[in-house]
């Protein structure tokens, strides 16, 4: 589904990412795991086309992924959420997740302005498609709330609900697990597995939980400066040892 060939990217003199490859199947649940700065979100902002590649390929379905404009790759069927909620804090629940649906509205300027009845059945709709997600991941309680103010981990189910409103095939998550309780953690990965398998979802998660990242993931990517270092299972990568010097140090 994904193919990932010799991708570099720089930022002047520094080389966030070094000819990193690797393939992820359909149906794949994959870990992008490594230390600060080993170069995780710029993958996801080349994949996303926030970032221009200097080197390199990335093939989607066949498809020459870094020629797609930026504003198109949700409709290729690719959402994401981010390090950093991304989300508009005076907009409520509801229609923080009615963002992401938007490449699914097919109104026009005049049709919208005019309220038209297809308008209206179509935003009819979404709004129940919303509510439904809203309802999935534990947030109709707050659906008509403003973002600001509810709890972190609210805010990290928002947004996931947000990207899933895309209807995505694959779904990026950047450190879904920071600021997680625990508990949260543990409930989140059980939502995970089960989103996966009732929207056949691909995903890719960067993670430093790494509890959860050996728990649910079927393959593991390890980057360290910007180069992959490992690629295999959660067994095969955690008893890598250059896995190992990257998180604890080579010995002296």
């Amino acid at each position: 589904m994904l193919e990932v060939s010799g991708l570099t990217v720089r930022f002047g003199g520094i080389t966030a990412l070094d000819h990193v490859g690797f393939t992820v199947r359909p149906g794949d649940m994959v870990g992008l795991i490594g230390p600060n700065g080993a170069g995780k979100t710029t993958l996801f902002n080349c994949l996303t086309r926030r970032y221009q590649a200097d080197e390199g390929t990335v093939r989607w379905d066949g498809a020459d992924l870094l020629a797609v404009a930026p504003h198109a790759i949700v409709a290729m069927g690719i959402a994401r959420t981010f390090q950093n909620l991304g989300l508009f804090p005076e907009l409520s629940v509801r229609d923080n997740v009615l963002v992401g649906a938007h490449r699914h509205a097919k109104a026009g300027f005049l049709s919208a302005a005019l309220r038209l009845p297809s308008v209206r059945r179509e935003e009819a709709a979404l709004r129940a498609e919303a509510d439904a997600l809203l309802d999935r991941l534990d947030l109709a309680a707050v659906a008509d709330h403003p973002a600001a103010g509810l709890p972190f981990g609210t805010l990290k189910r928002i947004e996931l609900a947000r990207a899933l409103a895309a209807r995505p095939r694959l779904l990026l998550l950047d450190e879904p697990c920071n600021g997680l309780s625990h508990g949260e953690v543990d409930e989140f990965a059980a939502l995970l597995r089960a989103l996966r398998e009732e929207r056949e979802l691909t995903v890719i998660v960067v993670e430093h939980h790494m509890g959860f990242v050996m728990g649910i993931c079927d393959r593991v990517v390890c980057l360290e400066f910007g180069s992959k270092i490992a690629d295999g299972t959660p067994a095969e990568v955690q008893n890598d040892q250059a896995v190992r010097d990257a998180y604890l140090g080579a010995a002296a």
